[in-house]
């Protein structure tokens, strides 16, 4: 059987959580969604929700533009902010995908994931580095579902809105929260939906990533995610998704996870990341955090 080339889902929802420090970043957002409407006119039907949080006492000036709905949040937190946006959205999409401000995704990309999100929960792709994202083949290739669940790139990946169905970001954790797990609200998602979908491989289109600014906190990025990433390796191997296959990737990973740690206890400047690793996924292993809800019992 040939392959469809044109969508059945038209219609996509790109969620743009966004700080009043961020208006730069916010106007060169909008500005790549604007190209890539005007791409795919015909094609897809985009509805943007931008969603401002509290920062201090700053307040961002809305944004009025056609086709951009402005949903601003009285909480901080990115995780409720998409959660809004995800209700915001109920009903009037057929898909979404999580663009934050210094992510530009590319009309190729979309275009290319709508076809393929007629026969799967979600489509995803690379993240690279960079100002724009390049434009290669859109053949696309498989991968393990433990791996996209384990990489947590949600802002490369276009959703199928009832895959999510009821499912949300966990709000007390992530960034713009006070939670120690600075990180996994992604991958808790992904999550979520491969296992209730009960999937083992999902479509990967490797040659259009996904394109993000590149950044210059990765050593203190590092070690803000240090302990959401190192509990969510330590409970991947109690509740592990993706069949044996799986449970093999997340061993693998855990044990690079630890390894790299343990290289990390050598360094001065990275001694106390290293131990903050480590002690995040022996909480992980064991369920020895009590702020968060294990895997086993929901995202």
């Amino acid at each position: 059987m040939a392959a469809r080339s044109e969508p059945v889902l038209r219609r996509v929802g790109l969620i743009v959580p966004v700080l009043a420090s961020e208006a730069a970043l916010l106007c060169d957002c909008l500005a790549n969604i604007a190209r890539i409407r005007a791409a795919l006119t015909g094609e897809a039907d985009l509805v943007v929700v931008v969603v401002p949080q509290p920062s201090g006492g700053a307040v961002l000036a809305p944004v009025v533009e056609p086709g951009v709905e402005w949903l601003p949040q009285a909480q901080a937190g990115v995780s409720r902010a998409r959660n809004s946006a995800l209700d915001h959205l109920r009903g009037r999409v057929d898909a979404v995908m999580f663009v934050d401000v210094a992510v530009r995704p590319s009309a190729a990309f979309l275009r290319a994931a709508l076809v393929l999100l007629d026969d799967a929960p979600l489509v995803s792709a690379p993240v690279v580095f960079a100002a724009e994202s390049p434009e290669g083949g859109a053949a696309p290739s498989r991968v393990s579902a433990a791996f996209l669940v384990y990489r947590g790139f949600i802002w490369s990946s276009l959703i199928r809105l009832d895959a999510i169905g009821d499912l949300r970001f966990l709000a007390d954790i992530g960034p713009g929260t006070p939670s120690h797990h600075q990180a996994g609200e992604d991958s808790r998602l992904l999550y979520a939906i491969v296992r209730g979908q009960g999937l083992r491989s999902l479509p990967f289109l490797s040659g259009l990533p996904v394109a993000r600014l590149p950044r210059d906190d990765l050593a203190e990025k590092v070690a803000r995610y240090s302990f959401g990433q190192g509990y969510l390796v330590g409970q991947y191997l109690m509740h592990p998704v993706g069949g044996l296959a799986g449970f093999g990737y997340f061993l693998l990973r855990a044990l690079l996870f630890v390894l790299k740690s343990l290289v990390m206890l050598a360094g001065t400047r990275s001694r106390g990341t290293g131990f903050r690793r480590l002690r995040a996924f022996s909480c992980g292993l064991f369920g020895r955090d009590r702020s968060v809800p294990s895997l086993g019992r929901g995202v």
